[in-house]
């Protein structure tokens, strides 16, 4: 294990790492010319300037990130950093790429990964380096070795395969990079997503699940993973890398959150039909082998009470897995309620299904009790965050920020329910913001408002459907015939439901309480008594958690059917396997033609343009309007 570093922290990553001021290292943060690599030709000004007559002649190859104003923390330094851009550098090794960028053309880049996979890490994260014209500010990159153009440079390497690839519409022949390289990259990526928090496993999208090969739209507000010739038409590097392979080895295997067969881990089927038979498999989970804890809404007495997710039945300390990769961004353990378990984990999910990036939450509730016991087989890998080990307490909702990838373990099975009638289940919840289903479908889902009632829902196209004796209450035989068979749950499955979470202390609970009609011979004690009880060891959504997690503090969201959620976001993905591939390998070599003039890749770039822009050397602050908070908070889509 090997460190990379942001504001002077480390980040351990599965490679071989060779730091800016180790011995060996390259070091972009010297304000000269270095003797290690020796310049080819002599610098100007006794060995302080770059030795190119076509760049500009400046003795320091880096700056301040201009939005964080000096703030050179960690905390600063994640907000601000929100894209990681790849670039091939056209050089033989990463040698004669320091050498070209640090001495001939005062310019840098935060990494460069050599040919044996090795990655020297030439200056600190946290600083700004000049390797992506109008980027550079909210970017970090990484230069892999590779001479790039095969029909250029033929016969330059014994034994690599060179490969096909069409960037703005160009089909070049390239060589293709070493297995070293393609590992140490992925160990890179997963450095980046653990270290900063706004740099999400995605990569620009023509179609969901499909790769851009060319300038992404709204390019300057992707979050993610992206290539050089994404953000200018000058530029083809990093060729043929394929970054849907590169971010799906990252993020993990896509699963469901529980088993759907016995005794088998609950990947996503890549085969359409067996995707929707593992969906058939939990909706029966859900709506018949538990009675109660449906969505959208469950009953208090016989009243409607929105329920933003819904149950799933387990075995005791049964594996519980991330659906996506995510972050998980606050949990709490040793907790229980009159209703079972109220330990918990939150997962923020940043997502590009096509061109638009969507950001959704997952919820996994009535969890095993973390605490009471070691780590082991089957714990939760998000257990080793340093802030969870510090801050773990019994009853404490801990706020921080841990990659997870998907497929991994987000927790154990717990007990819920009451007590006559408790057993092993979780409560599955996916929410979001703002409506992102219907952005990539959109005419399939149905939203509606519930925020005019509050906690309790009035909704006739919910209730008609539930509500069989038209009394306008809801009985406990109603929710379960209705979810045992009836053909109208299939159309409940594609609703969004806007309304306030019941995770939240406001709008007042006991004051609900009180406008439930079965209550109503209850004294004010034994309502209070029923909150404290029941209800209030379960909130976890405070105006802090909301802060961190970014989440409106009011708890108003938008809710969906998280069975149904899963399946489509990886049904459209799918979709996306059966498109005629436009990119890596999908054309004969003699389509290749050579670069186009005006177009480069970094080696040959010989004035820096496609670089560093004018914009970028100034030295006033264009993030003065920008409060620290802002840049903890990051960016926003």
């Amino acid at each position: 294990m090997s460190k990379i570093w942001v504001a002077d922290v480390g980040f351990e990553v599965d490679a071989k790492v060779v730091r800016w001021d180790d011995s060996g290292g390259f070091n972009a943060m010297l304000t000269r010319c270095t003797e290690f690599p020796r310049p080819t030709q002599p610098c100007r000004g006794n060995g302080v300037y770059p030795y190119s007559d076509e760049v500009p002649q400046r003795r320091r190859r880096y700056r301040e990130r201009p939005a964080m104003r000096g703030e050179l923390s960690l905390e600063a330094a994640q907000g601000v950093i929100r894209q990681f851009i790849l670039h091939h550098d056209g050089c033989p090794n990463a040698e004669v790429c320091f050498n070209v960028l640090h001495n001939e053309r005062g310019l840098s880049c935060h990494f460069l990964i050599d040919n044996d996979g090795t990655i020297y890490q030439t200056m600190d994260m946290a600083y700004m380096a000049f390797h992506a014209a109008g980027f550079n500010g909210r970017s970090v990159g990484v230069e892999i070795s590779n001479r790039g153009d095969a029909k250029r440079y033929p016969g330059f390497y014994r034994n690599r395969d060179v490969i096909t690839c069409r960037i703005h519409d160009h089909t070049f022949l390239a060589y293709e990079y070493t297995e070293e390289q393609h590992r140490a990259l992925e160990a890179l990526g997963r450095g980046i997503a653990r270290a900063l928090p706004n740099v999400p496993i995605e990569y620009p999208q023509d179609s969901p699940g499909r790769q851009a090969w060319t300038i992404s739209d709204n390019v300057s507000s992707f979050a993610g993973f992206l290539g050089h010739y994404h953000t200018t038409g000058r530029k083809w590097d990093p060729g043929p890398l394929d970054f849907k392979r590169l971010c799906d080895r990252i993020r993990g295997q896509r699963s469901f959150p529980v088993a759907f067969a016995k005794d088998a881990r609950p990947i996503v089927p890549e085969d359409s039909d067996e995707l929707r038979e593992a969906a058939s498999a939990l909706y029966k989970n859900s709506e018949e082998e538990l009675e109660g804890g449906y969505f959208p809404v469950g009953k208090l007495g016989k009243s409607k009470l929105w329920h933003g997710g819904l149950h799933l039945a387990g075995k005791e300390d049964q594996e519980v897995f991330a659906p996506f990769a995510g972050r998980v961004v606050a949990a709490r353990m040793g907790t229980q309620s009159a209703a079972g378990s109220a330990n918990f984990a939150l997962v923020r999910h940043d997502l590009s299904v096509g061109p638009e990036g969507i950001r959704f939450f997952t919820l996994y509730f009535h969890l095993a009790d973390e605490l009471s016991r070691p780590g082991g087989d089957g714990a939760p890998e998000w257990l080793e965050n340093e802030t969870w080990q510090r801050e773990a307490a019994p009853g404490r909702i801990v706020l921080f920020d841990e990659p997870v990838e998907a497929g991994r373990v987000v927790g154990r099975v717990g007990q819920a329910g009451p007590a006559s009638y408790r057993s092993p289940q979780i409560h599955f919840e996916v929410f979001a913001t703002r409506e992102v289903a219907g952005a990539i479908e959109p005419g399939l889902w149905t939203v509606i408002d519930g925020t005019p009632s509050g906690r309790l829902s009035e909704d006739q196209g919910v209730l008609a459907e539930l509500d069989r004796t038209g009394d306008g209450q809801l009985s406990r035989r109603e929710l379960i015939e209705f979810f045992a068979g009836d053909a109208n749950r299939r159309l409940i499955r594609y609703l969004v439901t806007l309304h306030v979470s019941e995770w939240t202390d406001s709008p007042d609970w006991i004051e609900t309480l009180k406008r439930i009609p079965e209550l109503g011979g209850r004294s004010d004690r034994e309502i209070e008594d029923l909150f404290r009880q029941q209800i209030e060891p379960t909130l976890w959504w405070t105006e802090e958690v909301a802060h961190h997690a970014r989440l409106p503090r009011d708890g108003v969201v938008y809710h969906y059917h998280p069975i149904t959620f899963v399946k489509f976001i990886n049904e459209k993905l799918l979709e996306a396997q059966v498109l005629e591939d436009v990119g890596v390998g999908a054309f004969s070599a003699e389509e290749a033609k050579e670069t186009p003039d005006g177009v480069y890749d970094d080696q040959e770039d010989t004035s820096g343009a496609s670089f560093v822009e004018e914009s970028e050397l100034e030295d006033e602050d264009y993030g003065q309007d920008l409060t620290l908070e802002d840049l903890v908070k990051g960016f926003q889509e």
